[in-house]
């Protein structure tokens, strides 16, 4: 059926292709590329989610000018559209994008957006702005019937000095991370290496206790760190691994996406040497923010989400608030 839809979309609109060749010509051109807008994130989340990309391109004057990254899957019999699993992005656009030209494409976005959710039957969607500086693309969905709410991102500026960072860790924690990082093997993973991703799936598998998402959205992550898109830093304890942590990143942003430690370790600050060397390798790509995850809510979020929110909190330097919206369409 989505190929039906993607066909039809195409005939209708002449300025855009579900193609995805030239993606990497708009990031490339870009400010503010999120790890959300990567191409091999949709693939990700596709893998993960078991969903179709439906993610495309737009071009004016046989030049790409922007890249909508989106995904539709079922959840308990009904389709849903999203970047991430949690809401849809707004496209990113070539950075010398005429305004008036933004929008126009813009608009267009949203009216594709309807045929999609016409043909699936989704009645909403919900959207989402990576900080409260509100773009035109977010403020078009404000003239439908919304709700609006607020997710809050932890995060770090790597912009500071390392110094200055770590000032802004949990008194806590300074010690720890000097404890870890004088007490284990800790190197980071900016390579394609077979055995220490498997490594690292294995180490997973084991601490979750199952298996809990599929092969190919592993497939994908290890790709990414081939294609530089992530890295892997990684714990030893006389050459075993007891830890390790997965980090996606672009030209602008770093982003904290899956972790695993020995079980019977949980106690010791693994995780807290894992942070430090992402932050440094981070800040040495030139990222500009580094993102940990979203702080837990209490009476919403789970023992576990709270618990993992408080270790992550101790060490951001400041909450990022981001807008939401669930639009009836």
């Amino acid at each position: 059926m989505i190929e039906e839809i993607k066909d039809s979309i195409s005939k209708d609109f002449n300025n855009l292709s579900f193609d995805l060749e030239n993606w990497n010509e708009v990031l490339k051109d870009s400010s503010d590329v999120s790890v959300f807008h990567l191409e091999s994130s949709i693939e990700y989340y596709v893998a993960y989610y078991k969903g179709i990309n439906v993610s495309f391109l737009l071009y004016e004057n046989n030049t790409p000018l922007a890249v909508f990254p989106l995904f539709a899957y079922k959840d308990n019999n009904q389709w849903i559209m999203s970047t991430n699993g949690e809401g849809i992005i707004g496209p990113l656009f070539v950075q010398e994008t005429p305004k008036k030209l933004r929008k126009r494409l813009e608009k267009q976005i949203v009216e594709i957006l309807y045929i999609i959710s016409n043909k699936l039957k989704i009645e909403k969607a919900r959207f989402f702005e990576p900080n409260l500086i509100l773009s035109s693309w977010y403020l078009l969905w404000l003239e439908n019937n919304y709700k609006d709410f607020l997710k809050y991102q932890l995060a770090i500026d790597l912009r500071k000095s390392i110094e200055d960072i770590r000032l802004g860790f949990r008194k806590s924690y300074k010690p720890l991370v000097n404890k870890a990082l004088k007490e284990w093997e800790i190197e980071v993973c900016d390579k394609d290496n077979d055995k220490i991703f498997e490594e690292f799936r294995l180490l997973h598998l084991e601490a979750a206790g199952k298996e809990t998402r599929t092969r190919d959205s592993w497939a994908i992550q290890k790709e990414q760190i081939k294609n530089k898109e992530a890295f892997l830093v990684t714990v030893r304890d006389e050459g075993e691994l007891i830890g390790a942590g997965f980090f996606n990143y672009t030209k602008d942003m770093g982003m904290y996406s899956v972790a695993a430690y020995k079980r019977e370790l949980f106690d010791r600050p693994i995780g807290h040497a894992v942070q430090m060397l992402a932050i440094e390798k981070l800040k040495e790509l030139g990222c500009k923010t580094y993102y940990l995850g979203q702080k837990a809510t209490s009476g919403i979020s789970t023992d576990k989400e709270i618990s993992i929110s408080y270790f992550k909190e101790g060490f951001a330097g400041h909450i990022v608030a981001q807008p939401n919206l669930e639009v009836t369409i």
